[in-house]
């Protein structure tokens, strides 16, 4: 799984995963599908609140892929997201060869926001770790089912977790000293415009695996100079990789742009919810910011080569960590 490798069809299956007793998350897996059995297979439909719509990748449920088992990503996503919010990165991950799980954080989704039934904030952080490890537990356990659809397709000895904004956070704490996941067999943590607040300095300190933050220098959510910049001085990570993308913004890191786009063509769409998505764009659709297309290109680019390299173990993949495009992309490793 190198540069210029094959890409797999990429299928998707929604199921759920038992977080905390009476905590039960409705979770999104891409996974790579087989494609001889894609024969008339509709594509997959992302039912964001209000604005559904079809994927343009992903296909509903249909087989995995032979020449498994794959690696594992845990993706999670940020204050007021969905579990489906980057499909531009979950998609492009199972294209090349992951398994990828991603839940909604239930009392922090942008269903939450629209209903008022958001948790408290440190309750929030708290259920992070908890929902992260549960998802890595549940995917392990329907390798082992011979009746699961997954049953030999994920390779839970290798695992990586993805996380934007206060995902980094329960991503970051999971394989801190004392997390959740330290004695799963976690092998790298991507931190997508990372908020640091909530992780302790010891913490930080503690986490050795291999580490990458991406980042946005017009992220005013997250700022570099309050959230990145922490990370990358008190992280113990080995190697520890920082990308800054310039002219990014907070919500480079999802689809909303996108959706955006949905909302005005769909006028009769509730005003909650465009006054929503609107909020959310102005953090990465603005003439000021980087071009949509060109953030995920850099990002898909940056975070699976990163994934390929120190989770599914393929060395030739480090050419994707080479700098590029150096007056939009500042690439540093530490360590």
């Amino acid at each position: 799984m190198g540069p210029g490798k094959a890409e797999y069809p990429v299928g998707r299956r929604t199921i759920e995963v038992t977080s905390e007793p009476g905590r039960t998350l409705t979770a999104d897996v891409w996974y790579p599908a087989d494609e001889e059995s894609l024969v008339a297979v509709p594509k997959s439909t992302y039912e964001f609140p209000g604005l559904a719509y079809t994927s343009t990748v992903a296909f509903d449920s249909p087989p995995v892929a032979s020449g498994g088992p794959f690696p594992l990503i845990v993706y999670s996503h940020g204050s007021g997201g969905q579990r489906y919010v980057s499909a531009f990165l979950t998609e492009a991950l199972a294209a090349r060869g992951f398994v990828v799980i991603s839940v909604d954080h239930t009392g922090n989704t942008a269903l939450d926001e629209f209903t008022g039934t958001q948790l408290p904030r440190d309750e929030i952080v708290r259920l992070r770790p908890v929902d992260i490890r549960a998802e890595i537990d549940a995917m392990a356990a329907a390798n082992d089912d011979p009746a699961s659809m997954f049953a030999g397709a994920v390779d839970s000895s290798r695992v990586g977790l993805v996380g934007h904004s206060a995902g980094s956070t329960g991503a970051l704490q999971s394989v801190a000293d004392g997390g959740t996941a330290t004695d799963a067999d976690v092998r790298a943590v991507v931190g997508m415009g990372p908020y640091i607040d909530p992780v302790t300095d010891d913490q930080l300190a503690s986490i050795d695996l291999p580490a990458m933050l991406v980042s946005g220098t017009r992220d005013t959510t997250t700022p570099i100079r309050t959230q990145t910049q922490r990370a990358w001085k008190g992280l113990g990570a080995h190697p520890l990789y920082r990308v800054d993308l310039t002219g990014a913004g907070h919500q480079s890191f999802s689809d909303v742009c996108y959706y955006q786009e949905l909302a005005a063509a769909k006028p009769e769409t509730a005003a909650p919810i465009v006054e929503a998505i609107d909020t959310f764009a102005g953090e990465a659709c603005t003439p000021k910011h980087l071009p949509i297309a060109t953030a995920h290109g850099l990002i898909d680019r940056y975070a699976i080569g990163f994934l390929e390299r120190y989770v599914a173990g393929d060395k030739a993949a480090a050419r994707l960590l080479e700098p590029t495009q150096p007056k939009v992309v500042s690439v540093r490793a530490a360590r």
